[in-house]
């Protein structure tokens, strides 16, 4: 447990301050019109969120100053919801995949803008949301992270939506565990409190 919570002081670095209130468990984003709710054992860290932007960050609560017990599954979420009528995945989702696939994909995947850094392991359409599986070779998008990252990009209330998942780099998330997490964290903002499987599938 040292090791994960060392990991994650990245995540109030990553914000360029102290975390300056406690974790919650749900956030309200872009003026309450979405709202970030965190899978059990996992909370919403406020100092490192920013609701306005419609940018969330959840971590387990145990590493963010709680008392509440760790998750089994340990892992770092990051929640981004696009300007009004972005919302472009319902009715396009093989036409994402397809460009996700590509080198115009990677270079949108990786931090850097680098598609030589990406390797997509796999990708899937399922209702109106597209995941996609990926490894980036690049710097992690907070120090400590794992290079794997699982990806979801959803259409909630005419907003693009994009969730982020990753393990650390001292403890990787396994493929079905990183998906389940992914999957947690899209019902959370979906308001449906249930698992979906969005496990990837080769490329």
């Amino acid at each position: 447990m040292r090791v994960f919570v060392l990991g994650l002081l990245g995540v109030a670095a990553f914000a360029g301050c102290t975390p300056a209130a406690p974790p919650v468990k749900s956030l309200a984003l872009v003026a309450g019109e979405i709202t970030a709710t965190a899978p059990a054992g996992y909370c919403v860290d406020p100092g490192s969120s920013n609701p306005d932007e419609g940018f969330a960050v959840m971590a387990p609560c145990a590493t963010l100053g709680s008392t509440d017990a760790a998750p089994d599954i340990l892992g770092v979420a990051t929640v981004q919801i696009g300007p009004p009528a972005s919302g472009a995945v319902a009715d396009n989702q093989e036409a994402l995949i397809g460009l996700l696939d590509s080198d115009a994909g990677a270079r949108l995947l990786s931090a850097a803008g680098a598609a030589d850094q990406i390797t997509v392991i796999g990708t899937k359409a399922e209702d109106n949301t597209v995941t996609v599986h990926f490894s980036d070779d690049g710097a992690p998008p907070i120090t400590g992270l794992g290079a794997e990252e699982w990806r979801a990009f959803t259409d909630i209330n005419g907003r693009l939506v994009t969730v982020a998942v990753r393990g650390l780099a001292s403890a990787p998330l396994g493929e079905g565990t990183g998906s389940w997490l992914l999957g947690l964290v899209v019902n959370g903002l979906l308001g449906t409190g249930e698992t979906t499987d969005l496990e990837t599938s080769e490329s």
